[in-house]
C-alpha cells in the first residue's frame, strides 16, 4: 500500500471540505466579518490562512502573501493587520469544528469500550508568552512581575482520533474551572477520562444526569459515604482489612454523588516513588498525614461504569490510556512547532496558535487514517509521524492556493528569500561591499 497516497488524500480532502464550507456564514456568526466583502473574498482569506498552517513561524507578510496568491490579486500585510482581531480565533475554531471531524468513521477495536459511543480524553497544555500579554493571558506571578501563559484545553476522541473541542484562556483559568466545559459536548453513551485536575463533584453528577460515563482518580479528602447507612467509610481501615475495595458509594458530604469506587494496590516501588514526590512537594497547604501516605499505595478510581462492564483489575489499564493525550501534546510541541507562536501583536498570537492547532489536529487524524488503512500488524507512532509530516508545509500550502509545489517554491523564493532594501539597516552583502570598496 502506498501510504504517502493516504496522506495526500487527507490533504486533498481537507482543502475540499473548506472549499465547500459556507465560511461567510461562519465569519458573520463569529463576528469576524461585519460588513460586505470588498477586495478579498472571505473564502480566499480563509484558504490563504489555512495554507500556512504547517509553516513553523508565520508573519503578517507571509500570511498576506498567501492570501494574495490564493485570491490572485495584491494584498498587503497592512491590510491584513487591519483585518485581524481577536475574533479570528473564534472564526478559525468554527472552521476547525466543521473540517476536523474524522474523515474515516472506522474506529479501533472497541473491546472494553464497546458500550460507549465515544471515548473522550480531556486535558490541557500551557504555552509561555511575552510578559506584555499578561493582561490578556494571565499566568503565574511573583513579587517582581506577572508572567503571561496561554492555556489550551483539548478534548479528543480516543477511538477515532478526532479533536472534538479546543479553547484558549490564560493560565489562571485552571482545569477545575474548565471541568464543566465537557458538558456541552457530551452525548448519551459517551465516556470521559480525565485526571484529578478536573475532579468536581457537581460536574460528575451532571455527567451522570446526561446518561454519560466517566473514569477519574479519587481526590484525597473527599468524603465517602455508605449508600445504605449514609455514614462515612474509613477507606484506610477497609483496605487494611480486605486488601481492596470495589463498591458503590456516595461522594461528598453534601453532594452525595453516586459512584463506583475501586481501589487496586500498586507495586511497592511505585508507592514509594509517589511518597517521595509528595514529601518533596513545596505546597505547605498539603500537610500530608499517615493516611494520605498509606493511600498512595493504591490506585483509587471513581466511575459510574458497572463492574460487569469493567472488572476492577482492568481500570488501571483503561486509565493508562489517558496518557495518549500527553503523547499528543509532546508531538504538537516537540515536532509540530506549537510553541513557536508569532507574538508581534495579540491578533497574531490568536492567528498563529489556531493555525498550528489545526495542523496538529490534522496530523492526529492522519495518524489514525493511516492506521486503519494498514493490513499489517505494524502500528503508527504519532511522535514519529509528526516528525515526518512537519516538513510538508510546502505541499500543504500548494494544495490550498492551487499551485504545484514547484511553482509555489519559485514564488516563495522570489517573494521572501531576498533582503529588503532599507537605508537604516545593513545586510551581510552591504557589509562585504563596504569592506571591499577602496578607501576614500
Amino acid at each position: 500500500m502506498d501510504l504517502s497516497a493516504v496522506v495526500f488524500r487527507q490533504v486533498d480532502g481537507w482543502t475540499g471540505e473548506i472549499e465547500s464550507m459556507d465560511v461567510e456564514a461562519l465569519a458573520r456568526a463569529t463576528g469576524f466579518q461585519q460588513r460586505s466583502q470588498r477586495k478579498v473574498k472571505i473564502l480566499d482569506l480563509t484558504m490563504g490562512i489555512m495554507a500556512v498552517v504547517a509553516t513553523s513561524r508565520i508573519s503578517l507578510e507571509r500570511v498576506a502573501a498567501s492570501i494574495a496568491r490564493r485570491a490572485g490579486k495584491s494584498y498587503s500585510k497592512q491590510a491584513l493587520h487591519k483585518r485581524l482581531s481577536a475574533t479570528v480565533s473564534t472564526f478559525l475554531l468554527a472552521v476547525f469544528g466543521q473540517c476536523m471531524k474524522p474523515a474515516m468513521r472506522e474506529a479501533f477495536s472497541h473491546g472494553l469500550f464497546a458500550s460507549f459511543k465515544r471515548v473522550l480524553l480531556h486535558d490541557s497544555t500551557v504555552l509561555s508568552l511575552p510578559t506584555r500579554y499578561a493582561s490578556h493571558f494571565p499566568g503565574s506571578a511573583n513579587r517582581r512581575k506577572a508572567f503571561s501563559q496561554l492555556k489550551i484545553q483539548v478534548v479528543c476522541d480516543l477511538l477515532r482520533a478526532s479533536v472534538e473541542h479546543l479553547s484558549l484562556s490564560g493560565f489562571t483559568r485552571n482545569d477545575q474551572r474548565a471541568a464543566p466545559d465537557i458538558l456541552a459536548l457530551l452525548l448519551p453513551g459517551d465516556l470521559i477520562i480525565r485526571d484529578l485536575g478536573y475532579f468536581v463533584l457537581s460536574v460528575l453528577a451532571d455527567i451522570i444526569a446526561r446518561k454519560a460515563f466517566f473514569l477519574s482518580r479519587y481526590l484525597y479528602g473527599t468524603v465517602i459515604l455508605d449508600t445504605k447507612t449514609q455514614r462515612p467509610i474509613n477507606l484506610v481501615k477497609v483496605l487494611k482489612k480486605h486488601g481492596g475495595f470495589d463498591a458503590h458509594v456516595l461522594l461528598g458530604k453534601n453532594a452525595r454523588v453516586p459512584v463506583r469506587l475501586v481501589a487496586v494496590s500498586v507495586p511497592d516501588a511505585v508507592a514509594n516513588q509517589r511518597r517521595r514526590k509528595l514529601r518533596q512537594n513545596r505546597d505547605q497547604s498539603l500537610n500530608p498525614g499517615k493516611e494520605h501516605f498509606f493511600l498512595l499505595g493504591w490506585n483509587i478510581f471513581v466511575t459510574n461504569v458497572d463492574s460487569q462492564v469493567w472488572p476492577a483489575k482492568q481500570l488501571p489499564i483503561i486509565y493508562r490510556l489517558r496518557w495518549r493525550i500527553e503523547t499528543l501534546f509532546k508531538a504538537w510541541k516537540s515536532y509540530l512547532a506549537l510553541t513557536e507562536l508569532s507574538d508581534r501583536c495579540l491578533a497574531m498570537i490568536y492567528l498563529s496558535v489556531m493555525t498550528k492547532l489545526i495542523f496538529c489536529a490534522f496530523v492526529f487524524r492522519t495518524c489514525h487514517n493511516i492506521e486503519v488503512s494498514l493490513d499489517t500488524p505494524r502500528h503508527v507512532s504519532i511522535l514519529r509521524l509528526a516528525n515526518i509530516l512537519a516538513p510538508l508545509a510546502l505541499c500543504i500550502e500548494a494544495a490550498f492556493v492551487n499551485l504545484t509545489p514547484q511553482h509555489l517554491l519559485a514564488q516563495l523564493i522570489d517573494k521572501h528569500a531576498f533582503y529588503e532594501q532599507r537605508s537604516d539597516r545593513c545586510n551581510f552583502h552591504d557589509c562585504i561591499a563596504a569592506v571591499q570598496s577602496p578607501l576614500g
